[in-house]
């Protein structure tokens, strides 16, 4: 397993922001330029991504584009909140987006059940360029797993892409509301293969982290 940042398959595809208007790219400087994780907008004043982000270095985000490093609007971040188990990280906005917020699950999801991943992750395995537009790709839920940090996760098999390093902390979306933040992956051989169907992901679970998440931000499950 490795740590995760979607993956372009010919089977992966690009999308507009409007089809995940919560997206947020998270800049490890105060530009919104340096984009080295995905993350989620759950409120005007908070943003939920994958605790192994977090960094002295994480200094802003930028919300409402489907472009990577451009457009939209940057927020300086005022405070980083690791989660005390699992692999969760809240961020305070410094001033508030009125953007679009996803709301967050209060149930697992049941096996089978189809979801839906969002990030700007690398290219392809190993590259080391992540993709210029925002990118989504179909999952299904495959049973409880463990995060990066020991917590409990959301295991999902990819179907239509695969999650690749840059899409850490992006969004699983079970339903219409936000089920998990991406914690790792499988890595995929090279040269990477067309259908990404044996391979898996592990997106630490809201639901598991809902109490605590909303102790801090005040946002609730639904």
């Amino acid at each position: 397993m490795k740590i995760a940042k979607i993956l372009a398959t010919v089977t992966a595809s690009t999308t507009a922001v409007s089809a995940a208007p919560f997206a947020v790219q998270v800049s490890f400087d105060s530009a919104g330029t340096n984009v080295g994780c995905t993350g989620s907008q759950i409120a005007a004043s908070w943003v939920i991504t994958a605790k192994h982000c977090n960094s002295t270095s994480l200094r802003s985000v930028r919300l409402g584009t489907s472009y990577l490093g451009a457009g939209g609007a940057v927020r300086s971040v005022a405070g980083r909140y690791p989660a005390p188990a699992g692999d969760v990280l809240l961020l305070k906005l410094f001033t508030p987006y009125y953007g679009s917020y996803v709301g967050l699950s209060s149930s697992f999801p049941a096996t089978g059940t189809p979801a839906r991943v969002y990030g700007w992750g690398d290219q392809s395995e190993g590259s080391g360029a992540m993709s210029y537009y925002l990118k989504a790709a179909d999952v299904s839920v495959v049973w409880q797993g463990l995060d990066s940090y020991g917590g409990p996760s959301v295991r999902t098999r990819s179907e239509s892409g695969h999650t690749l390093s840059g899409d850490s902390g992006g969004p699983l979306i079970v339903n219409g509301k936000l089920a998990g933040v991406l914690s790792s992956s499988d890595i995929l051989p090279a040269p990477n293969p067309s259908t990404c169907t044996g391979y898996y992901n592990n997106h630490a679970s809201v639901v598991r982290n809902l109490a605590w998440i909303t102790s801090v931000s005040g946002v609730r499950g639904s």
